[in-house]
């Protein structure tokens, strides 16, 4: 398993979240009231997306996932993490869910050094960089 993340994880130059990192973060979200219902996963061993909530405290164990609603994998496996301002369930049906990406902004610069980018959607959490 260490091999298979050595083989993607050098395609990057630089490692923004650890383990820990990522944990602190999921963490400090879960204990507050942020609802983030959608959000889009990239991983570093994948072209292809899901779309999925933030984990609550029950979802995260020292340096995985529990097994549930996530797969059981390693945090360092996370390429990045989108989450939009607002979202429909259905493509142009229905009404706009709105997320506060500005609440995580503001929980994550408290944390310390969080590499939360702003996009024209929302915000991106990167794990990895070119």
């Amino acid at each position: 398993m260490e091999d298979d993340f050595l083989k993607y994880s050098k395609h990057f130059s630089v490692s923004c979240m650890s383990n820990a990192k990522w944990r602190k973060l999921f963490l400090a979200l879960a204990k507050t009231d942020i609802n983030i219902r959608q959000a889009e996963w990239s991983f570093i061993d994948s072209e292809h997306t899901i779309n999925l909530p933030l984990p609550s405290e029950r979802d995260l164990l020292e340096s995985r996932f529990a097994d549930g609603r996530f797969q059981p994998f390693e945090y360092k496996w996370i390429l990045s993490i989108k989450i939009p301002r607002q979202f429909r369930f259905k493509d142009k049906v229905g009404y706009f869910v709105k997320q506060d990406v500005d609440l995580i902004k503001s929980i994550a610069s408290e944390l310390g050094e969080m590499p939360i980018f702003e996009t024209e959607e929302g915000i991106e959490i990167r794990g990895y960089d070119k």
